[in-house]
C-alpha cells in the first residue's frame, strides 16, 4: 500500500509543475492588469508585483503562506501548552 501511495505523490508533483506552467502561460496571454490608481499600502505592494511579473509574485506568495502558516502553528502550540495540553511530535509504533 505504501509503494500506491508513493507513486500517487510523486505522479502529483510531476504534475503540479506542469500544471503551473501551463495556467501561467495562459494568464500570460491573456495579459490581465490590476489598475493600481486606486490601491494602496500592502494591496499596492502586491499588485505591483503581480503587474510586473507573474511567477515572482507566485514564488513570493507560496512562500508567505508557508511562513503564515508556520506562525500560525507556532501560536496554537504555545496556546494549547498554556492551557494545559500535552503538545509534542507523535510517537509512531510499527
Amino acid at each position: 500500500m505504501k509503494k500506491v501511495w508513493g507513486l500517487i505523490l510523486n505522479l502529483f508533483l510531476l504534475a503540479v509543475p506542469t500544471l503551473t506552467w501551463a495556467a501561467a502561460e495562459k494568464a500570460e496571454l491573456l495579459e490581465k492588469k490590476v489598475d493600481l490608481s486606486k490601491l494602496g499600502g500592502i494591496n499596492h505592494f502586491f499588485a505591483q508585483w503581480y503587474n510586473d511579473n507573474m511567477w515572482i509574485y507566485a514564488l513570493i506568495v507560496t512562500a508567505l503562506m508557508g511562513v503564515i502558516g508556520g506562525l500560525i502553528a507556532l501560536v496554537t502550540d504555545i496556546i494549547l501548552k498554556m492551557i494545559g495540553m500535552e503538545v509534542h511530535k507523535i510517537e509512531h509504533h510499527e
